[in-house]
């Protein structure tokens, strides 16, 4: 079922009070069955609804700065996108030119040999 949110004018009418508490009991039910957890390499794969679909790969740039790397991930599918975590050294973490594929992102880096772990979905 789709979260719909309803569009609230006036919070001292009874119906659109009870639109809007249902609409956050909807939300917190997902928000408690969105996990997290580590499971071969991938985040969520648990039966239960709502569960990420998401894999960590590790990215270490190539030695020239703004250079497009091939970094190949186990998602099964093309990602949306990518959340970037801390890099070892100051730099920028970013899309290449190249369309990402079922088994591979291209990356670019805004400084040489940086390390950094990617949450790919």
């Amino acid at each position: 079922m789709p979260l719909v949110v309803p569009h609230i004018t006036n919070f001292e009418d009874a119906r659109q009070k009870f639109l809007m508490q249902q609409f956050m009991k909807d939300l917190l039910d997902m928000a408690y069955r969105l996990s997290f957890k580590a499971k071969d390499g991938t985040i969520g794969g648990g039966k239960r609804p709502y569960n990420f679909d998401a894999v960590w790969v590790a990215y270490v740039s190539n030695g020239t700065a703004n250079t497009e790397d091939t970094v190949s991930h186990n998602l099964g599918r093309t990602p949306l996108g990518m959340w970037v975590g801390l890099p070892d050294k100051s730099a920028v973490i970013y899309a290449g030119g190249t369309t990402w594929t079922s088994s591979s992102i291209f990356l670019k880096a805004s400084a040489a040999t940086v390390t950094v772990s990617l949450l790919v979905f």
